[in-house]
Formats: structure tokens, C-alpha cells, sequence
């Protein structure tokens, strides 16, 4: 019976440590939050460049395919840190994650639309596509002000 409950006890541990290990739930200095918030916040920017400046080309399916991987990635990015702080300024640094998470979100439906192909023959779509990246866009731009403590932020290109 002991040997049962020494084994349960290390299986908790390892998988406790495991967890620790491979970064879940890992806390972060505000300014450290801070700066991964104005990178992730960056690259989701450059995405968004590189699906404007693929639409109406050859490479259009392929450009939006690498793109949503791409944001996938700054997705989980954005679920792994947690601010160690409290307060207002949590509030803040949650807002600005909360603005990039819809952003990248919006950004990975842009892509999902352009990956079907029909882009170009379809005017819905093309709207669509349209509204997505401008939400996106002012998304990344409310993130960036937050971040950048009330600074004025340039827009993001659309």
C-alpha cells in the first residue's frame, strides 16, 4: 500500500515539474511582460504586411498558409506568461494581451479566407478579408499604446 502512495507522490511531482519546466504558467517582470506584449505585437504587425503585400498575387494562398502558422505560434506565446504584478497595471498588461489575442485572431480568419483560393472571385470575401486585417490593425495599434504607457503609436499598415 505505501509503495502505491509513494508512487502516486512522484508521478505528481514529476508532472508538476514537468509543467514548470516547459514554462506553463511562468510569471514575468511587468517590463519583461511588457516587451514580449510590443514584440508579439510587431511580428502580428509584419504578418499583417506580408498578407497585404501577397493579396491579388500568385503566392496569395501561400503567404496567408505561412502567416497563420506564424500567428498560431504568437497565440500560444501569449497563453504561457502571466504578469507578476497586480492591480491597475495588470489591468493594462491584461488589456494590451487581450487586444493582441483578437488581433491575431482576426488575422488567422483573413488567413483562413485567402487559403480557400476564392479570394479574387468573391467580393464578400474580399470585404471580409478587409475588415479582418483594419480590426486587426487597430487592434495592434490599442495594444501598442497600452504597452508603450499612453505614448502615441504610429498606425499599423493595413
Amino acid at each position: 500500500m505505501i509503495t502505491y502512495v509513494i508512487v502516486v507522490l512522484v508521478v505528481i511531482a514529476v508532472l508538476y515539474l514537468s509543467f514548470r519546466a516547459l514554462g506553463g504558467g511562468t510569471a514575468v517582470t511587468p517590463e519583461d511582460y511588457r516587451t514580449v506584449l510590443a514584440r508579439i505585437g510587431e511580428f502580428t504587425a509584419s504578418r499583417a504586411t506580408e498578407i497585404g503585400d501577397a493579396l491579388g498575387t500568385a503566392q496569395e494562398v501561400e503567404a496567408a498558409n505561412a502567416a497563420r502558422k506564424k500567428l498560431t505560434g504568437y497565440q500560444e506565446q501569449l497563453g504561457r506568461l502571466e504578469p507578476d504584478v497586480d492591480g491597475a497595471e495588470r489591468d493594462v498588461l491584461e488589456s494590451a494581451r487581450s487586444l493582441l489575442s483578437v488581433a491575431i485572431e482576426d488575422l488567422g480568419w483573413a488567413c483562413r479566407m485567402l487559403e480557400a483560393g476564392n479570394h479574387g472571385d468573391n467580393q464578400g470575401v474580399q470585404r471580409a478579408v478587409a475588415e479582418l486585417r483594419s480590426a486587426a490593425g487597430d487592434c495592434v495599434a490599442a495594444a501598442r499604446r497600452l504597452t508603450e504607457g499612453g505614448r502615441a503609436a504610429e498606425p499599423v499598415a493595413q
